[in-house]
């Protein structure tokens, strides 16, 4: 039994939907795999706050979840679990007495760095037989392909649409 997969008012007939089609399917083949990894890795969200704090520099709760375009609250719950392991922790604020900074710690900025070379490795690894061209090219159409996601999916002036150092969102 056939299932016409693409629904009504979805017509693949032609090449650019054809194109869309198959992006979209590696793109979820990619984020399963992507899923499968952050079982074995640990909390992606502990690496997102600890990239961003070292990133950026000591944030306001605020600030980050901005920054990470996550509800503030969520943000403070990771915030206090990442405070009660001893990766971040809140300074004063300079300039308002009330508020405070998240800042990684040494210890997060140890666990962030060995986050980092793990990606570098796995990436590394896969990517090892590609041409430096093709890994090149690879780097440069998956920056502009997420720009332009971000770009047509986020709001106008949202701190995730800029671009960042190296092509990296």
């Amino acid at each position: 039994m056939s299932v016409d997969v693409n629904g009504p008012g979805i017509d693949t007939d032609t090449g650019e939907m054809i194109d869309a089609d198959r992006i979209g399917q590696q793109l979820v083949r990619l984020l399963r795999v992507v899923a499968r990894m952050r079982h074995q890795g640990g909390d992606v969200a502990v690496g997102h706050v600890l990239a961003e704090l070292l990133e950026r520099g000591p944030q306001r709760v605020g600030e980050l979840a901005q920054s990470l375009g996550t509800d503030p609250s969520t943000v403070s719950r990771q915030v206090t679990a990442l405070v009660e392991a001893g990766l971040v922790e809140r300074r004063a604020h300079p300039d308002d007495g009330r508020a405070h900074l998240l800042a990684a710690t040494e210890s997060g900025t140890h666990r962030c760095v060995a986050g980092r070379r793990r990606r570098i490795e796995v990436v590394g690894a896969v990517l090892a037989d590609w041409p430096a061209e093709d890994q090149r090219r690879l780097a440069e159409l998956l920056g502009r392909f997420a720009d332009d996601m971000l770009a047509n999916h986020m709001p106008e002036g949202d701190a995730r649409t800029t671009r960042r150092p190296g092509g990296e969102n």
